[in-house]
């Protein structure tokens, strides 16, 4: 023994040492290779850390380029690749980057396209837009038309006032500011306090002396309306029922007025009826 205890080193003395202690005591003595255990198994978790790392990224990529990934164009380039693992990364992270420049040229061809879309687009609406107003302009020529041959085979007018007729229905150029570009009626001009008569029978509806229109008077019949605007003198009021020919005002020059003269309108409900089509002058 006591040559054993020259040979030993220190270290296997104490280990020598712990090893009776722990005898005496019925315990077990702990492995001496828990050094050498915990260095493995810090190089085990290294290991371990590293394969996550790497899976993350592997699922990160996949992710990102799902709609590549999931094509048969990747799965038979996955079966070309004869390389080791760590090559086939290197490789499909090659792809990745020269994905990413082409998918640049894509999106840059796809801005293009979106651009000339919008072009189409904005050029469609346009046409749209005039084949509307045109439809509509059509729409309510024929309308108009319509309304015309009713009035003339279910009613009949007269002349509101002998005179001259300055100003038709439709568009107007006029030298004057206050003169509206689209006329709802017909001008006759005649010399202030002239009379004016009912075109058709109805009863009066309107009398008024307020906005463009100066002193007017709104005379209706089922849903057809006759209109006497710019008046000087009125003589019906609002309920009173008037025959063809009756006497109803006076011309003047009252509201937004350019000078003596009767301004009249035919309508039906809402629309407006060229008097010209329906009245002689």
């Amino acid at each position: 023994c006591i040559f054993l205890e020259r040979i030993l080193n220190d270290e296997e003395k104490i280990r020598r040492a712990e090893e009776i202690y722990y005898r005496r005591n019925n315990q077990d003595y702990p492995s001496t290779n828990k050094k050498h255990e915990r260095k493995g198994f810090v190089k085990e978790k290294l290991f371990l850390n590293l394969i996550i790392m790497f899976d993350l990224a592997v699922i990160i990529f996949c992710v990102k380029n799902a709609s590549y990934v999931f094509t048969n164009e990747f799965l038979e380039n996955l079966n070309k690749y004869n390389a080791s693992a760590t090559d086939k990364v290197i490789k499909m992270f090659g792809d990745f980057i020269n994905s990413e420049k082409s998918e640049e040229k894509i999106e840059e061809s796809i801005n293009t396209e979106i651009k000339e879309d919008e072009v189409i687009v904005e050029n469609a609406v346009v046409e749209n837009i005039v084949e509307n107003k045109v439809e509509n302009s059509i729409s309510s020529i024929n309308e108009m038309e319509l309304d015309i041959n009713n009035l003339k085979a279910a009613y009949k007018f007269g002349s509101p006032l002998n005179g001259i007729v300055s100003s038709k229905f439709g568009a107007r150029e006029s030298k004057y500011q206050n003169v509206k570009g689209y006329h709802t009626g017909i001008d006759i001009v005649a010399q202030e306090g002239t009379p004016i008569v009912a075109s058709m029978e109805g009863i009066v509806e309107v009398v008024s002396s307020e906005g463009d229109y100066g002193k007017h008077i709104k005379i209706r019949c089922n849903n057809v309306y006759t209109l006497y605007a710019h008046c000087s003198k009125i003589f019906v009021k609002e309920g009173q029922i008037v025959a063809k020919g009756q006497k109803i005002a006076n011309v003047g020059n009252t509201g937004n007025s350019t000078g003596p003269h009767l301004h009249f309108e035919i309508r039906v409900d809402d629309r407006f009826i060229d008097p010209a089509k329906i009245v002689s002058f």
